[in-house]
């Protein structure tokens, strides 16, 4: 249908609302039925997005290009309408090199009323403060790289045209079958395909394309920029030299049934250097032939996937750049598809191919893997979902379970999987994109309360041959009420870290792997998990979710591990997201929603309730509407509404975003989402929620019993009696990049940490509740508090009026 519509509307132009409902009646028929029984409001919104999406700048008139070499088409998340156009050109027109002022941006809102209407519309005057100044750091930070370029090289587009006309000599090991080195290819669409190569609209596509990719490698500001993106893969050109080499050993791996194995890399270069680095590719071959097919004209690299890690070549060799031999080490998790390695020169702005190794393989790369535990929709089911090689057609999923000695149950399994095509755009999309494998999930019913379970993943090929996992464990959930110790972590924005110490992740979430192990180790004293939000930061880098998933299979397959959404699983703009940034990197919620199960209603609208014995759980969704009238508000309201505090005395809220209340957002003069503390603060203190979580910002904070910016108790360590306003907690530190206080500091701040660490519950009862919050550098706790209450104080009801507690308490 997309195709169609672009055929049609091909001429970079705005398309009336007219003009689209003629299109429609008109191939009504040729429709697809899913996209058909749209709204039509939304059926034509749709369409006019993809015309946003697709129209380019006026060309530039000779005059203008004399004045502006290289002119700037606006950042992903600026491109959805022509509203922002008006911004750009302001922005491009400023003389400085710092950030625009907030008093700047007002003063000329106040001088261009027009733009200010349509961008106010649709954005609130706080987010749109921030949105511009984000882009004027995009285009302060592309002004710094022209200049740098200017003055220290030629165009890397030059560059790789010159060095593919040079006759270069192969020396390539057989497993990995390299491209020769031709000119870059050129795709153009059946409609662009007669216009002459030196036409002005023939070069607008072309740079526009190559801005695509520099766009779609390039991410991340300042602190916690994502290693991948550091790579100017798009630029990568093959300068193999006949005494360059590669060499790993060993070459099967985990021949014992291992999910993981160390491997040890040993390379040589006859002009080596401190910019040199190793790569790990995975599949094996990466060179141009696995480029996609398109339907629009872009400028094809020699190289279209980003490695999944990398190491500089003097990481533990700081002789290299004097011998030229070093080797490293490795740690490789089985993620379906072969690997190699290869050694680049030129750092990772100028990348120059020098040599590739032998290919390496686990014995069974198909092999049912990192099993996720999770909440089913009633209290006595477990979903189970993994990832394998096996499409459904090879073989038959299932779980087979019960109790340890007793006769075990098998329980079939749904199998999914996605395409390029279901992202959203770059680089999730372009170089990001790895194949997820598929994913698997199993409904474990009519568990017993508290009990021990034993299962394995099973894939019955159809020979009748069975490929298993191994064993595992957990305990199930506690009856809804039921008076025993129970026990609940809470963190956010965690994210990975290698353990081979790679520098994929050096400075992105250089807490994560503390967090994750003080969790493992503490694993016997913990029944159930919540991270909610920006879960893995893979940020369009699909390999990384095969990553993160290993590394908390430890916790994901023993305790049900509940997430949330956060800015970094949904955000791509124009995808529905209630923000306009591109911080998913185009997943658009894709992987989260299939690579975990949550019990919510509708997976692409990340809201859910789930109850956990004594304890009641509301989770919102930040990334979506949550604005009084929205479906997500009518939701936390019904979620809040329906605690049975008889059975449930611990009503917890938590999202990804602070809509409530965080001392870091002091600049802006919010102390939070705004919007998210005026709509929401009501319904936590009619339904008197006791904690409300927050990530996202990366510390850990903890307010007062707090309503409309007031404390409500003067206690700080021991609350009891009626609930007269809710705790808020911010718990972003869970391993990314950290963010500092400002300089005020709010009377309803209680505690405050720059540090990495997550929260506990322990409900002894149900009228005592302990909070602590631990660092992930040593388990220990740095701040406290209890809960001592009667449900009747939660209540707020006559003690000889109140309804005996139930039978479960």
């Amino acid at each position: 249908m997309a195709r169609a519509w672009l055929c049609a509307f091909a001429q970079a132009k705005a398309v009336s609302m007219a003009e689209v409902e003629a299109w429609i009646d008109s191939n009504l028929d040729s429709i697809p039925e899913g996209i058909k029984s749209m709204p039509r409001p939304d059926l034509c919104q749709r369409l006019i997005s993809i015309q946003n999406c697709i129209r380019l700048p006026v060309a530039p008139t000779p005059i203008q290009e004399k004045e502006d070499n290289q002119a700037d088409i606006p950042h992903a998340r600026f491109q959805r309408t022509d509203q922002w156009r008006p911004v750009y050109s302001w922005l491009e027109s400023l003389d400085k090199d710092e950030v625009v002022k907030s008093k700047d941006i007002i003063d000329w809102l106040t001088e261009n009323p027009e733009v200010q209407e349509q961008l106010c519309s649709r954005h609130s005057r706080y987010h749109l403060m921030h949105y511009i100044k984000k882009c004027h750091m995009k285009i302060l930070k592309r002004k710094d790289k022209r200049k740098g370029s200017q003055q220290t090289d030629k165009p890397a587009s030059q560059k790789g045209l010159q060095q593919s006309e040079k006759p270069v000599s192969l020396k390539v090991n057989k497993d990995v079958v390299m491209k020769q080195p031709t000119r870059p290819v050129v795709h153009l669409s059946n409609n662009a395909i007669d216009l002459p190569k030196d036409s002005d609209a023939y070069l607008a596509k072309q740079k526009e394309a190559l801005q695509k990719y520099e766009i779609g490698s390039h991410g991340g500001d300042g602190d916690g920029v994502q290693p991948l993106s550091k790579i100017a893969i798009h630029r990568a050109v093959y300068e193999l030299h006949e005494n360059a080499s590669v060499k790993t050993l060993p070459l099967v791996l985990g021949t014992k049934g291992e999910d993981f194995q160390w491997i040890d890399v040993k390379f040589e270069s006859p002009k080596p250097s401190d910019d040199d680095w190793i790569a790990v590719f995975s599949p094996a071959n990466f060179n141009s032939s696995t480029c996609p097919a398109t339907d629009i004209m872009e400028e094809a690299p020699y190289i279209c996937s980003a490695p999944i890690k990398y190491k500089f070549a003097n990481d533990s060799n700081t002789d290299y750049a004097k011998t030229g031999k070093a080797n490293l080490k490795f740690r490789l998790i089985n993620q379906r598809e072969d690997f190699s390695f290869a050694l680049f020169s030129g750092g990772l702005s100028n990348p120059k191919l020098v040599a590739v190794s032998n290919s390496i393989s686990f014995a069974n790369p198909k092999a049912p893997l990192y099993p996720r535990l999770a909440q089913g929709r009633s209290w006595n089911e477990m979903s189970v979902t993994w990832t394998s090689g096996y499409d459904i057609n090879e073989a038959v999923p299932f779980v087979e379970w019960g109790f340890k000695g007793r006769p075990q149950i098998q329980s079939p399994a749904g199998t999914l999987t996605f395409g390029r095509n279901s992202m959203c755009g770059t680089p999730a999309r372009t170089f990001g994109w790895r194949d997820p494998g598929f994913i698997h999930t199993s409904f474990l019913m009519d568990l017993w309360p508290n009990s021990k379970y034993s299962y394995k993943l099973g894939h019955m090929l159809h020979n009748g041959t069975i490929i298993w996992s191994k064993t595992y464990y957990f305990k199930s959930s506690p009856y809804p009420g039921q008076n025993s110790l129970q026990r609940v972590v809470i963190f956010g924005d965690m994210g990975k870290a290698e353990r081979d110490g790679s520098n994929e992740y050096s400075n992105y979430q250089p807490g994560s792997l503390n967090t994750t192990d003080q969790i493992i180790k503490d694993l016997d004293n913990i029944d159930i998990v919540f991270h909610i939000g920006d879960i893995s930061y893979a940020n369009g880098y699909i390999s990384q979710w095969d990553q993160f998933t290993a590394q908390v299979e430890p916790i994901a397959s023993t305790l049900p591990y509940m997430i949330a959404s956060g800015n970094h699983e949904r955000d791509v703009p124009g995808s529905g997201s209630f923000y306009d940034g591109n911080d998913s990197g185009g997943e658009c919620g894709v992987l989260a929603e299939n690579m975990f199960y949550v019990p919510a209603e509708n997976r692409a609208k990340f809201w859910y309730s789930t109850k956990f014995g004594m304890f009641h759980f509301c989770i919102a969704d930040s990334e979506h509407d949550w604005r009084e009238g929205s479906e997500q508000y009518k939701f936390i309201e019904k979620c809040l509404a329906s605690a049975d505090r008889q059975k449930q005395p611990w009503l917890i809220f938590a999202a990804h975003r602070v809509l409530g209340y965080s001392s870091s957002y002091w600049k802006d003069g919010s102390f939070g989402e705004p919007m998210g503390r005026e709509s929401l603060q009501k319904l936590w203190q009619k339904y008197k929620v006791d904690i409300a979580f927050f990530g996202h910002v990366h510390n850990y904070e903890r307010t007062c019993p707090i309503y409309q910016n007031q404390c409500m108790n003067s206690e700080k360590s021991h609350y009891s009696g009626t609930v007269n306003g809710t705790i808020h907690v911010v718990v972003g530190g869970g391993g990314s990049h950290l963010t500092k206080f400002g300089e005020t500091e709010p009377t309803w701040s209680i505690y405050r940490d720059v540090d990495f660490g997550f929260v506990k519950l322990t409900s002894f009862n149900h009228s005592w509740l302990l909070f602590e919050y631990k660092k992930s550098s040593d388990g220990n706790v740095y701040d406290s508090f209890t809960i001592s209450r009667d449900y009747r104080d939660v209540l707020a009801c006559v003690y000889d009026g109140c309804e005996p507690t139930t039978l479960a308490s």
